[in-house]
């Protein structure tokens, strides 16, 4: 159990004062301002897990906060006594059983899995929709009751109304009959009976019953004989109105009685939602995080930020201790944020103990304690008769005798207030002492002799507040793994201290405590300086990601630009198809009416459908000149420059040479816009031959040899077999062949897999599949194109 003056110490009753701000019902600001930590396992994993639940609702799923309803405990407790409630208690109890409704409508609305401790939460909520309807349709407000409540309640006041009506009519006409006798032409109430003002001098002129005078005795105010009985009948009817009221409210409070436990357990419910919904938006608000928790003493805070401090001016903080080292020796100036750092680690032990977020980076990990120690500031005790020094130790010797292997430990200042040679010495004993005990915490000192026991004892490590040397400001960051100075002279100085007075002080410390100084001084600057290196290097670094990042956004914009081209030179060749289809078919047209006039033979119309048939197979045709046309001259690599244009055979077609690899055996080739890699054997001289001049025939066609439509990559390497196979798809999108071969064999599989993970990639590729009975099987994959 943790004192509550740890809790005092470390400001925790402050935080949940915070947290308990964001909670919308008066009991679940009182519970959470009254929580406590707890070490229990279970209990931590399901505050922790229901503390998330309650984020992804209100962040996630946008689900609405609990609406606001007073506490009606007591009430119901006294109408479980056979007390009759009020209408502003029913009506209370009504708005609690609607909020209970909503509540519980909209949290079961969510369909996701892992809102599992909440949801069964919402599950036990009662649900009493006819006596809050019941409620709320017969009392209209906290001193109204609504006519229609009851038959008799209706009739009774109909009644009274018709009394009303009656006497104001009848007192009206008498005020007009005797005009004289009147102070004032009205109708009044005296004593909740109708009355009319009369003039003192005639009110014996007026037979009645006298309820009261005016002030200065001039006007008495008379209840005629005529009304006294209607008066009478409508002093009645409000008695009866009264009772049959307050039969109502009695047979409400019944019902309620009926229910009360159920009505408290809603009460109830709605609290710990709340609660937890408060929490939620707390972590919203800090921009905290879930930590990772364990119960084997492991810190490792990241970043983390004391939530006491202005956001905007607080500095993170990184702590880490429990692994390797079990205490943290932490050492520099003052008012260099030592304490504010151990605080900050027992705050975030507690805020994960309590089911809170923790103000840090994500993956931040804290240790739930059986206990956590805590001695900070001035204890100074007049009633005891205390020092500083003597309540420090009250509490130090309390901590030693209860210590455990499960308690975090936070000493500030130890040893501080007595004679530093004696308070180090303790200090030692008293450190060796929690080493031993295998808990873990963090201690800050001004002592030498610790800093150097830290220097040799693995299970406890130095560390210090980082100090700007030029400046002699603190800079509020945690070192761990190097002492720091108090520098306390030097602070001096910039106070304003003498120069001769701060000379002597240096001179009268002693030579171990100078060069340990010095020592720490240009080990601090060495680290300042790394530090500094390493963060223009993180700079840097950065720097070249964005680079790399944008030259990878350049391949895909030129990847995507490969594939537009491709799309539109597939569009080109479908054009050309098209026209040639189109000729044909004129051609084919003019014979027929050749035919019809000339009487030409069949054969000669055989020949031009012949001629359509052959045009409508064929795949591709950039120029009208035939290959009868080149000399199929191989080309000479060292003749061969960027712009010459050669013919490609397995294309073909003619290029121009667009970059040329003489290692590889191969060139780049521009086939208009369209750009492919080639080997050097399969290009040659696009010289045309010396043709004499023809008479153009309809009836000539060309005869080309056909694109191939097959690959065989067997016996190469993954890398290598990819790479083929990326060309013979280009050649064979440009070539506007649908359907390809590829040849890989069975073997160990590899290739197979490389060639089907690159196929997957290639968006020319509509589908494939291995190879059927006849085609190859398993040892080859068909591809169609799109």
């Amino acid at each position: 159990m943790i004192s509550e003056k740890t809790l005092k110490s470390l400001e925790f009753d402050k935080i949940l004062k915070i947290v308990s701000g964001y909670a919308v019902l008066d009991s679940s600001k009182a519970a959470i301002e009254n929580l406590k930590p707890t070490s229990d396992k279970r209990e931590v994993t399901y505050l922790l897990k229901s503390t998330e639940e309650a984020f992804k609702l209100l962040y996630k799923y946008s689900l609405e906060r609990v609406p606001y309803c007073v506490s009606v405990i007591n009430a119901v407790s006294r109408a479980e006594k056979g007390a009759t409630l009020n209408m502003r208690e029913l009506l209370d109890i009504a708005a609690l059983l609607s909020a209970s409704r909503t509540v519980k409508a909209s949290i079961e609305s969510v369909s996701d899995e892992s809102v599992e401790n909440i949801k069964t939460l919402a599950s036990g909520l009662f649900e009493y929709r006819i006596l809050e309807k019941e409620i709320t349709s017969k009392i209209v407000s906290e001193d109204t009751m609504a006519d229609s409540a009851s038959e008799r309640l209706a009739s009774i006041r109909k009644r009274i109304r018709d009394l009303n009506v009656k006497i104001r009519d009848k007192l009206n006409s008498y005020i007009r009959g005797s005009n004289k006798f009147m102070q004032d032409n009205v109708v009044t109430m005296r004593m909740n009976r109708y009355v009319i003002p009369v003039k003192a001098e005639y009110k014996g002129m007026v037979k009645g019953f006298v309820h009261d005078q005016s002030a200065t005795g001039s006007t008495v105010f008379i209840e005629p004989e005529q009304v006294i009985e209607y008066n009478n009948d409508l002093k009645t009817a409000y008695i009866e109105e009264s009772e049959e009221v307050y039969r109502i409210l009695r047979e409400l409070s019944g019902k309620v009685a009926g229910i009360s436990n159920a009505i408290k357990y809603n009460e109830e419910i709605l609290s710990d939602i709340d609660v937890f919904y408060a929490k939620a938006t707390y972590a919203f608000e800090t921009k905290a995080t879930r930590p990772i928790v364990n119960f084997s003493g492991i810190i490792s805070i990241k970043k983390a930020r004391h939530p006491l401090i202005n956001p905007e001016k607080v500095i993170p903080v990184t702590v880490t201790l429990g692994k390797e080292y079990k205490y943290l020796l932490v050492t520099g100036p003052n008012t260099g944020g030592k304490t504010v750092t151990l605080k900050l680690t027992g705050l975030m032990c507690l805020f994960a103990m309590c089911g809170l977020y923790i103000p840090c980076e994500e993956e931040s990990e804290v240790s739930v304690f059986e206990n956590i120690f805590c001695d900070i500031g001035d204890e100074q005790s007049i009633e005891q008769s205390l020092s500083t020094f003597s309540s420090h130790m009250v509490n130090i010797i309390d901590f030693c005798n209860n210590l455990t292997s499960a308690s975090l430990v936070l000493l500030d200042e130890l040893g501080a207030g007595t004679d530093p040679e004696e308070g180090s010495a303790l200090a030692l004993a008293v450190i060796e002492k929690l080493l031993k005990s295998g808990s873990c915490g963090i201690v800050t000192t001004h002592y030498s002799r610790l800093k150097e026991y830290a220097m040799t004892e693995p299970l406890i490590e130095n560390a210090s507040m980082d100090f700007d040397i030029k400046t002699l400001r603190p800079v509020y960051k945690l070192n761990i793994g190097i002492p720091g100075n108090s520098n306390a002279i030097e602070i001096s100085k910039r106070l304003g201290l003498p120069e001769d007075l701060a000379k002597r002080a240096t001179e009268l410390l002693s030579k171990d405590k100078v060069s340990l100084d010095n020592v720490l001084k240009k080990a601090e600057e060495s680290r300042q300086e790394a530090e500094k290196l390493s963060e223009e290097l993180k700079v840097l670094k950065e720097e070249k990601a964005k680079e790399l990042e944008g030259v990878k956004k350049e391949l895909s914009s030129v990847k995507a630009e490969k594939e537009k081209i491709t799309a539109s030179a597939r569009q080109e060749v479908k054009k050309i198809v098209s026209e040639r289809l189109i000729e044909a078919e004129a051609i084919v047209s003019e014979l027929n009416d050749i035919y019809k006039t000339c009487e030409l033979e069949n054969g000669e119309l055989i020949r031009a459908r012949t001629l359509k048939n052959k045009l409508a197979d064929s795949k591709y045709l950039n120029e009208d000149i035939p290959l009868s046309k080149y000399e199929l001259a191989p080309v000479d690599v060292k003749k061969l420059s960027v712009g010459d244009e050669v013919y490609v055979k397995s294309f073909n077609n003619t290029g121009t040479i667009n970059g040329i690899k003489e290692k590889k055996g191969e060139v780049e080739v521009l086939f208009g816009n369209i750009k492919s890699t080639v080997k050097l054997s399969d290009c040659f001289n696009a010289k045309k031959q010396a043709v004499q001049s023809e008479k153009p025939k309809v009836s000539r066609s060309v005869e080309r040899s056909s694109p191939k439509a097959e690959i065989n990559i067997i016996g190469k390497t993954v890398a290598e077999g990819v790479e083929e196979v990326e060309k013979f798809i280009d050649q064979a999108v440009v070539s506007n062949i649908s359907e390809i071969r590829i040849i890989h064999g069975m073997g160990t599989g590899k290739l197979k897999k490389g060639v089907w993970d690159y196929l997957k990639t290639n968006k020319n590729v509509s589908e494939y599949r291995l190879g059927r009975y006849g085609e190859g099987e398993s040892g080859v994959t068909v591809v169609t194109l799109k």
